[in-house]
């Protein structure tokens, strides 16, 4: 709007020449030559009747004297002073001198803008002419070409204050209830009664005036809803009567936060309280924006469910979770074209910006936020971002993509496994991101794209170092099986200190063999690798951590292989002296603890059980044979005793003399001719 008000400003003046033909200053107005302009313009926003007055008082004054040429007299004079005003703008009224001026109106190739002409008897050389030029601005319905809106509580509309540069004051009337925004930011306010002027002057137009576009609001008036999506609310706040656009948002994000939950891996994290129907954002340069200060997302008046996504995502890809704003700008215009997809619509096709172009920067040298005014560099950074992030994500699927998104909001390390969320995780940065797309989404090519895209000079001279310590890093990872690398290699890694990565893998390398050799030990024995063993080795960071797994992971090694030995023997098939040695012995019981020591870590007092019980094992089938001889030993010597005990008592009684009743036989004589060898005493006899 405004390269075509410069455009349409530079016809304004109606100017004559005596003595010759009429002619129209091609200038902009406060260059036309021998015409001065002075303005004050005020803009009113009426809340209770809806509508903005606007009333702009001008002095003019012919500073071109008359000229003398081809034996002539020429003179110049002013007949007609032409100003643009709102499309919508009714009542149109110019007066000066207590006299009515002839106006008229035309329309424009600019939606929203009407030229208004007025004429005066001519003004001549030296002359001056106060004029007083009012009019209404009306609003035009939401969504439509024309850009002004006026209703109960809000207005968004075009002030032009016209007049020579240092000759010109701009004002805007409005409660004091009511926001202000603008897209010129020399305003100054003062408030008084209930209302605030915001008043500016100079020039936006190359010197043919004042221009701004404003929007004012009133918070407390709107036309409010609450959407419920699972357990969470939402509130949206429309401009009143603007009962369309709180039904598209509400579907929206009905139908959007599962998606995009989906999408990016990880759940609601909340810090969104309202949606908000505003105008201020297209002053500021933008579609919308999230803000997390407020908990709330403000968005013009267009039913764009892809803008609604792309402010949606700002709640888990944001300056709070990525460093650059490339990242969470173009993450968030990514991921709001699958949710497009994902909801059944189609994503709009996106401009596309080539590397050449006279705004391009690296992107990584792209600044600024969404809470300052739009820049000229944002025209390239914006697309650009999105450009990137499509090349370096557009071939993995929805669970790929989820994978390496949500890794980079929740702060993970490429170099760790996905869900490892270390104490000192924060912001994502771009060299995190680039591990995590070429690591996690095992995009080759993604240097190659942070090259010609990203990265600035200085930044470029180190991917060389990083892909070698890269080349290196896979190596080690492979050598030592199915373990991490030990974490003071993932961490130099991580934050690309390769010097002291060089330095660590130096240390390391040769513990990938002993690491391996654990891991083939606890196969061979079908047990599991001790925790504690591979957390030790994974864990270590510092010098003393790998000195003594030097040590440590051979004697694992050596105590797995013992508690796999120890294991075996005790539950192999055995003869029955041999199981039953063993039983007598503990053997299995010695195995099962053995085992228990292992997983607990401790590899030594594992290793002197399962030595043990090896040993005990040894002598099972010894003991296994002794134990039955033992038994008849026992047995012959217990017969021999009572032999000799018959023979002391005498011959056994004859058939005849044992009782003739039922029962069992007696051993021994009957119990009538039992004698009590004691002394007699007083009292019952004991049988």
């Amino acid at each position: 709007m405004l390269t075509t008000l410069r455009r349409l400003l530079g016809a304004v003046v109606s100017a004559g020449l005596a003595g010759g033909s009429l002619v129209v200053a091609a200038a902009p107005a406060a260059a036309v030559e021998g015409l001065t302009v002075a303005a004050r313009s005020t803009y009113t926003v009426d809340v209770e009747d809806e509508v903005v007055h606007a009333r702009v008082e001008l002095d003019l004054r012919n500073v071109s004297p008359d000229r003398r040429a081809d034996g002539g007299v020429y003179t110049y004079y002013f007949s007609a002073y032409t100003l643009p005003v709102p499309a919508t703008a009714t009542r149109l009224r110019a007066e000066s001198g207590g006299r009515d001026l002839d106006t008229t109106t035309s329309r424009t190739d600019e939606p929203g803008i009407s030229l208004a002409e007025v004429s005066f008897p001519n003004l001549l050389y030296g002359q001056e002419r106060s004029i007083v030029v009012t009019f209404d601005i009306e609003g035009a319905a939401p969504r439509s070409e024309d850009p002004t809106r006026v209703g109960r509580g809000f207005a968004t509309f075009v002030a032009y204050g016209p007049g020579d540069e240092g000759s010109n004051t701009l004002r805007v009337d409005t409660p004091s209830s009511m926001s202000f925004a603008s897209t010129f930011d020399g305003f100054e306010d003062t408030e008084d009664d209930g209302r605030t002027v915001y008043e500016a002057s100079g020039s936006s137009t190359g010197g043919a005036g004042l221009w701004a576009a404003v929007s004012v609001r009133d918070p407390e008036q709107v036309s409010e809803r609450v959407v419920d999506v699972g357990d969470l609310s939402f509130v949206l706040e429309a401009f009143p009567g603007d009962d369309q656009w709180s039904e598209f948002v509400a579907g929206r994000v009905t139908e959007g936060i599962p998606a995009l939950e989906a999408l990016v891996g990880n759940t609601w994290p909340g810090g969104l309280e309202r949606i908000r129907e505003d105008a201020s954002p297209s002053l500021q340069g933008f579609d919308g924006w999230f803000d997390p200060t407020g908990e709330e997302i403000v968005v013009g008046e267009q039913l764009d469910d892809d803008l609604i996504f792309h402010e949606l995502s700002h709640a888990w890809v944001s300056g709070e979770t990525f460093d650059e704003r490339w990242v969470y700008e173009g993450l968030a215009q990514t991921i709001a074209e699958r949710a497009v997809t994902a909801t059944g619509g189609t994503p709009a096709k996106r401009r596309d910006v080539s590397r050449g172009s006279d705004l391009a920067v690296a992107l990584n040298a792209w600044d600024g936020s969404a809470g300052s005014r739009s820049a000229e560099v944002d025209q390239y950074a914006y697309p650009a971002s999105h450009q990137v992030m499509t090349s370096l994500l557009e071939d993995l699927d929805d669970e790929a993509f989820a994978a390496v998104v949500g890794a980079g909001i929740r702060g993970e390390r490429a170099y760790d496994p996905p869900g490892t969320v270390t104490p000192s995780a924060g912001r994502t940065t771009w060299s995190d991101w680039l591990d995590l797309v070429e690591t996690r989404g095992q995009v080759a090519d993604a240097p190659k794209v942070f090259t010609q895209w990203v990265l600035t000079a200085k930044q470029k001279g180190r991917l060389d170092d990083r892909a070698r310590e890269r080349t290196a890093y896979a190596e080690l990872d492979e050598a030592d099986g199915a373990w991490l690398p030990p974490e003071g290699l993932r961490d130099a890694m991580s934050s690309w200190d390769f010097d002291r990565a060089r330095s660590v893998r130096e240390a390391v390398t040769d513990l990938g063999d002993d690491a391996t050799a654990v891991q083939a030990a606890a196969e061979t024995a079908g047990l599991e690798v001790p925790e504690a063993v591979r957390t030790a080795y994974e864990n270590a960071a510092l010098e003393d951590d790998y000195t003594a797994l030097e040590s440590s992971l051979p004697a694992a090694a050596r105590s797995v292989t013992a508690v796999g030995r120890a294991r075996a023997v005790a539950d192999a098939d055995h003869d029955p002296f041999t199981s039953l040695g063993a039983w007598m012995l503990g053997v299995g019981s010695r195995a099962d603890q053995a085992v228990a020591l292992l997983a607990d870590g401790d590899i030594a007092g594992a290793q002197e059980e399962a030595e043990t019980t090896t040993t005990r094992q040894g002598w099972s089938l010894p003991l296994g044979l002794a134990v039955p001889v033992l038994l008849l030993v026992a047995l012959a010597g217990g017969a021999w005793v009572v032999l000799v005990a018959r023979r002391r008592t005498g011959d056994a009684p004859s058939p005849a003399a044992l009782p003739t009743r039922p029962g069992p036989a007696l051993v021994g004589p009957p119990p009538a001719e039992r004698v009590d060898a004691r002394p007699s005493a007083p009292g019952p006899t004991e049988p």
